[in-house]
């Protein structure tokens, strides 16, 4: 098939350039679970916290809470764990593959993750979810802190504990992203930048028409909107309602610092991931469901930066001059949308990963590949059919 990109930058930019840069098995519970709930209502009214929610009267955001407490079930979470754990561990498989391919080196590590804790609740938290996954066959380790000081010498540690998920990986993001337009590129699919679409029509069997903002036509047999958190406006041109907030997050790359950690980690309470990248250091984290909110809240990323000595005693950064943030397509039962958008629909969705899109992508274009070639369904779990 001849491919075409379109997008409303010049991609050198976007939530696949300035995330975290994790692959991630270790995350097979959706963001829809109780556990997120009952924490999310305590840090909603906290000014230093991981969640925020800006307050405002939009009856979008008032559906997209109620859908998200009704899919907050244990339930919920149980059926779609095998899932998600298939999609990240596909993901990695196909990753690595990329990294043994001539003019990709994008610094692919696999080191695992530990997520770190030091209070008794967190520890129960997170050793209750390391038998979950240890269940569903992703191999973990409970480590105490000498244990983990043993692990990784290049710092110190102030913490209860640390699980960690061997069978997580990472890379550098934004690296990669460059790689895989010069590979794209010499296999002839065109790229073109600074258009914004504005909206589409779906002939179905006859094909789709995408229309920009400055009047250009585009005709193809198949549309794939992989729009992330705009995916909602342009599916409405269709008729079709997408219920989905942008969930704003922030990210911080340090060149060389002293103490950095070898080993990614997230830090349960805080809710704060680092993640080394050669020698740079990729600090990330919150979640804001603020809207198109372009503010950068100095509240929040003054607590990702006082979070790190908490445990990294030996790990101070001060605030960097530049500041990344990026909105995250946000689904209320936290799972994503890959299918098309009804049967014989001439549109497909590949959107909606929340905080995991680049650990979910190459499992997602590997669906896409099925879906148009093969013409084999997605689960309903991960198709808009559940809307």
């Amino acid at each position: 098939m001849q491919v075409t990109i379109i997008d409303q930058g010049d991609f050198t930019d976007g939530c696949s350039f300035g995330n975290a840069g994790m692959i991630v098995p270790s995350h097979f519970t959706p963001l829809a679970s109780p556990g997120m709930l009952s924490e999310g209502i305590q840090w909603m009214f906290k000014k230093k916290s991981p969640f925020y929610i800006q307050p405002r009267l939009n009856l979008q955001l008032m559906q997209w809470l109620w859908r998200f407490m009704q899919s907050s079930t244990a339930k919920h979470v149980e059926a779609c764990a095998p899932i998600l754990r298939d999609l990240h561990q596909e993901s990695k498989t196909i990753y690595k593959s990329w990294s043994q391919l001539p003019g990709f080196s994008f610094d692919l590590q696999e080191k695992g993750i530990l997520m770190l804790y030091q209070t008794a609740k967190a520890e129960k938290d997170e050793i209750e979810t390391a038998e979950k996954a240890d269940a569903l066959g992703i191999e973990t380790h409970v480590l105490n802190p000498s244990q983990l000081q043993l692990m990784d010498t290049s710092t110190s540690f102030s913490v209860r504990g640390g699980v960690h998920y061997t069978g997580d990986a990472t890379f550098s993001p934004d690296v990669f992203m460059k790689q895989m337009i010069e590979l794209l590129k010499l296999e002839d699919v065109e790229f073109i930048s600074k258009t914004q679409i504005d909206s589409l029509n779906d002939f179905g069997k006859d094909g789709g028409e995408l229309k920009s903002k400055d009047g250009q036509l585009f005709k193809a047999k198949n549309v794939i909107i992989a729009t992330g958190a705009w995916t909602r406006k342009l599916a409405k041109s269709i008729g079709v309602d997408l219920p989905m907030q942008s969930g704003k997050g922030y990210s911080m790359t340090i060149d060389s610092p002293q103490s950095s950690p070898s080993i990614p980690s997230l830090l349960h309470e805080a809710r704060v991931s680092l993640t080394p990248m050669g020698n740079r250091l990729r600090i990330g984290g919150t979640l804001e469901i603020s809207g198109w909110d372009q503010k950068i809240r100095e509240d929040k990323i003054k607590w990702i930066l006082e979070s790190l000595p908490r445990y990294y005693p030996d790990l101070k950064i001060s605030r960097p001059e530049q500041i990344w943030y990026g909105y995250r397509p946000c689904t209320p039962d936290g799972m994503p949308y890959i299918g098309k958008v009804y049967p014989g629909s001439a549109v497909i969705l590949a959107t909606g990963h929340s905080m995991m899109g680049v650990s979910l992508a190459p499992a997602t274009g590997r669906w896409i590949r099925d879906i148009l070639l093969k013409n084999v369904d997605a689960p309903t779990i991960l198709s808009p059919k559940r809307i």
